[in-house]
């Protein structure tokens, strides 16, 4: 292993070169020792927030098999406290960034975004309800699951009675399943909710389509051979659809390419081009460094 010599050449040409009083090797010093007042504990608070809606977007971004770079209108999140929202709102760029979406709405209800299915966890309940089985779920079906879905993320119990028998569930006995509403792709996981409003608008498409090119033009780019730094004459041709995105996004879309000049009309004839397709978009790109 060479890390410990590395770091103690590091260690020797950083601080034993200015500080002769500093202990002769690496491996003689301290593990360094943390300021307490360096920690922001608010900050870390906060950011637990932001980290729990992102990646329950995530999850439902994948679930509704929509691709990140496609941008969608809004956001909806059920936070599990009021004292949270002031902590989301203080990142709320960095989540908007994150999920690509264009804005986030904090609601207290759920009740128009997803439906809750509730079912014994029979491993784990079915001997001790024996013969009250079909009892117990024909009541669970016919119970609150919002609540019973809050009662679980809060690590409470739930209790029936069923023909006169009484049982109490914890929260590993019930098994809480969602479905979101049509419109919208939701995740929830310890009273975080969160639903994707997955509506695409021709504005949010056409937006995506330019995303996309974005990431077709890098592929060519390092296809191509050009360092990250290389400047580039680009040019795009395509559908009448690919036009309206090239009319809205052509500059958004060399800026992020490092495109200096268009060329018009030579992208589909070009013997150096290379066409893409999305669904029912096909275009074609052209790249030449510019000196």
């Amino acid at each position: 292993p060479f890390t410990p010599f590395l770091s103690e050449e590091i260690y020797q040409n950083l601080v034993r070169s200015t500080d002769q009083a500093a202990p002769v090797s690496v491996h003689m010093t301290s593990w360094p020792v943390v300021d307490p007042a360096w920690k922001n504990d608010a900050l870390i608070e906060a950011l637990s927030v932001v980290q729990k809606v992102v990646a329950l977007g995530r999850t439902a971004r994948e679930s509704s098999r929509i691709r990140v770079r496609q941008p969608l209108s809004r956001l909806l999140v059920r936070l599990p406290n009021k004292n949270m929202v002031e902590k989301l709102d203080a990142h709320r760029d960095q989540v908007l960034d994150e999920l690509n979406v264009k804005i986030i709405e904090v609601i207290e209800q759920d009740a128009q975004l997803v439906t809750y299915r509730i079912k014994p966890n029979l491993p784990r309940v079915g001997k001790r309800l024996g013969k009250y089985v079909p009892a117990v779920r024909a009541m669970l079906n016919d119970i609150n699951g919002a609540n019973v879905a809050k009662a679980q993320a809060a690590g409470d119990s739930i209790t029936l009675n069923v023909e006169g028998q009484r049982f109490e569930f914890g929260p590993e006995d019930l098994l809480v399943e969602t479905t979101a509403a049509p419109g919208f792709a939701s995740a929830e996981s310890e009273g975080f909710l969160v639903a994707l409003d997955t509506e695409l608008t021709p504005a949010l498409k056409t937006e995506g389509l330019a995303r996309e090119m974005v990431r077709t033009v890098q592929e060519a780019r390092k296809t191509t051979g050009l360092q990250i730094s290389d400047r580039i004459a680009l040019g795009i041709q395509g559908s009448p659809a690919i036009d309206g995105v090239l009319t809205a996004y052509r500059d958004y879309i060399m800026s992020e390419t490092l495109a200096t000049t268009w060329l018009e009309n030579e992208a589909q004839d070009a013997a150096n081009s290379v066409s893409h397709q999305l669904e029912q978009h096909r275009w074609f790109i052209t790249i030449e460094k510019v000196n």
